[in-house]
């Protein structure tokens, strides 16, 4: 009895809530400045990218200056020569679809209103006109001029400062190194110095892979779709390759919106689509991936779900672009901490 009389007492240090406090004050800077940390976010993701060729052209004996310029100057070259060939029949496609989307989507209404009738005789409920009716009336298909100007200027900007960065950092010999030995104690950096390697090589294999395999899904969507004739080939062919980049959801979304749109105009070809794209979905898993992603480790499904699902809650579309970048940055981070663990374990033992 003496024992469960006895007081309890929980002492907390005055360090303890000065830590803690700490914590939250960065958490909260962190949000205040997000939008910057997303430009540092993306630059570093571009240089774990690029960083490897410049290093090849190291071993050549070329000025690392030069080198980068060579790179961007051939990125940049590639992009303009892109957007050259490619702005004419995207920009009559888009306003093809402009034109046409209000009929497009007053027959997905009405088909899904049929489809609710059709359930609601078996006592079930379908109730997706009212659901699709009032997304109709939302601000992703309304939203005013000058907030979208405003919106395309402040994303160039973002691009342009990221660009910038993202040369310095290629530029400067070892800059990584350098901006860790500013911020983390002497103790640490050579973890750190680990820790970063890592991660870099990490995401540079994976997004490197996933820029191959986006641009042959977008080649052979685009080939697939051109052969069976169907409207607006180049667009869903892009929104197939960019949507490469989003695990297990995205190459679904792209097929959904391929028949979908394929099928308000001709039904039979949407039946040839569905079976180009389970085509298509044979050769990525089975042939592409493990050919190209053979180095790169992929993320568990349901945590590569999980991440995209809370990226686009916190950050709407570039959350989603960002998700699996930054989840893949962190299981990194965790794996490597939990190897240290093992090995000071093991040197207890």
């Amino acid at each position: 009895m003496d024992s469960l009389n006895k007081k309890v007492s929980l002492e907390i240090s005055a360090g303890a809530i000065i830590k803690v406090l700490l914590i939250l004050g960065l958490l909260f800077l962190a949000y205040l400045i997000r939008g910057v940390i997303v430009i540092l976010f993306v630059a570093f993701i571009l240089v774990s990218i690029i960083e490897p060729l410049v290093d090849w052209l190291k071993v050549s004996k070329i000025p690392r200056l030069a080198s980068v310029i060579f790179i961007y100057a051939i990125l940049l070259g590639l992009i303009a020569m892109l957007v050259f060939l490619l702005i004419s029949p995207i920009s009559s496609q888009l306003e093809q679809l402009r034109i046409n989307f209000p009929v497009y989507w007053e027959k997905i209404i009405n088909g899904l209103s049929d489809l609710s009738q059709f359930l609601s005789s078996y006592g079930l409920s379908a109730p997706a006109k009212e659901f699709l009716s009032s997304f109709q009336n939302t601000t992703l298909l309304s939203g005013g001029v000058f907030e979208k100007i405003e919106d395309f200027i402040s994303n160039i900007v973002a691009l342009f400062v990221t660009l910038v960065i993202t040369f310095y950092l290629l530029v400067e010999e070892n800059a990584t190194k350098k901006i860790l030995k500013s911020i983390v104690p002497i103790d640490y950096l050579p973890y750190a110095y680990q820790l970063v390697n890592r991660i870099q090589k990490q995401l540079g294999m994976w997004l490197r892979g996933q820029l191959i395999l986006g641009c042959i899904v977008f080649i052979l969507a685009y080939l697939g779709l051109v052969i069976i004739g169907v409207k607006y080939a180049l667009i869903l062919a892009i929104v197939a390759g960019f949507c490469e980049f989003i695990p297990y959801l995205g190459p679904t979304t792209s097929g959904i919106l391929a028949v979908t749109l394929t099928f308000i105009n001709d039904p039979a070809k949407a039946i040839l689509v569905v079976i180009w794209y389970i085509i298509m979905q044979i050769f990525q898993h089975n042939i592409f991936v493990p050919m190209v992603m053979r180095k790169a480790v992929g993320l568990n499904p349901v945590i590569s779900i999980c991440a995209l699902l809370i990226g686009a809650t916190l950050g709407g579309f570039v959350g989603v672009i960002l998700a699996i970048p930054l989840a893949t940055c962190l299981i990194v981070i965790f794996s490597n901490l939990l190897e240290h663990k093992r090995a000071e374990d093991f040197k207890l033992e």
